[in-house]
């Protein structure tokens, strides 16, 4: 049974229940270890983080604690809600910086790091690294703007999946094909407005930064595992990588990162500084 079937004041002594100061919700067991990582620089107390098992749960959470009816911090991927103005003010609610936690997960620096483990070579740049992901950014971006369009049109309109496979030159190439893209944007453009694509447009922009942020955490994902495996494959390493490796060894380099130049980190220490201040308060 979710923890949303509790009543408030229920939720309001979990902390007693698990011995701890404070208790953060967050979606699914993936986002555990990653928020973990983050409150663990700012809490000076214990806090248990616990998952309720998905987003349409956890914002029942984010509603109560809202409302101010249960005291707890709640952590949540952003998904598309800055857009559509869907983010809770009050500062114990928390919010990934891109689209999901995999968006600060793969980034420049961390694949690199990655991809020398699976490689084991020091000869995979960032500079390799960040053209790769600009290419990725550049071809993409058309469905990361219908994608964007979707969320504020509410049409149900399915742009991008949790899988690269569909968008790729080969079944197993990690460079994304622009004729399958432009064939999806075919295919779906004519069930949006043209103001729906204008607004999204605008929105995200071209910015390569900003359109990585905006893809799906599992469409990233993905992608990320094609490069690393095509790349290992160059470097005559037969791998066998599974997801849950991928995500164990991010995590260590998300750990290690978010104490340097993570280039989210001050968005991660000020939030959940912030929601920590405000509970303890």
């Amino acid at each position: 049974m979710h923890d949303l079937f509790y009543s408030n004041d229920a939720l309001n002594v979990r902390g007693s229940f698990f011995g701890v100061d404070a208790v953060i919700y967050v979606e699914g067991d993936d986002d555990v270890l990653f928020w973990q990582e983050v409150f663990s620089r700012v809490a000076d107390d214990s806090f248990e983080i616990e998952s309720v098992g998905g987003a349409v749960y956890l914002d029942e959470y984010i509603q109560r604690i809202s409302d101010g009816q249960v005291n707890a911090i709640a952590a949540r991927d952003a998904d598309f809600l800055s857009f559509l103005n869907g983010f809770s003010s009050n500062p114990k609610v928390v919010y990934t910086y891109g689209y999901s936690i995999e968006n600060s997960l793969y980034f420049s620096n961390s694949l690199m790091y990655l991809t020398r483990l699976w490689c084991k070579s020091p000869r995979i740049s960032r500079d390799e690294c960040d053209s790769w992901l600009y290419d990725l950014a550049d071809k993409i971006s058309p469905l990361v703007h219908f994608d964007v369009a979707n969320a504020i049109s509410g049409k149900g309109v399915a742009a991008l999946s949790d899988n690269c496979g569909r968008y790729m030159e080969k079944a197993s190439s990690m460079m994304v094909c622009p004729v399958l893209v432009s064939t999806a944007v075919n295919n779906i453009k004519s069930q949006f407005s043209e103001d729906d694509i204008e607004n999204a447009i605008v929105k995200v922009g071209l910015d390569r930064g900003v359109v990585i942020n905006c893809l799906r955490g599992h469409f990233l994902a993905s992608a990320v595992h094609r490069f690393i495996t095509r790349r290992a494959k160059d470097f005559g390493k037969k791998v066998s990588l599974s997801t849950e490796s991928l995500y164990a060894a991010a995590i260590a380099i998300f750990s290690t990162s978010l104490d340097g130049d993570h280039p989210h980190r001050a968005h991660y220490i000020n939030s959940a500084s912030l929601a920590w201040e405000s509970i303890n308060s």
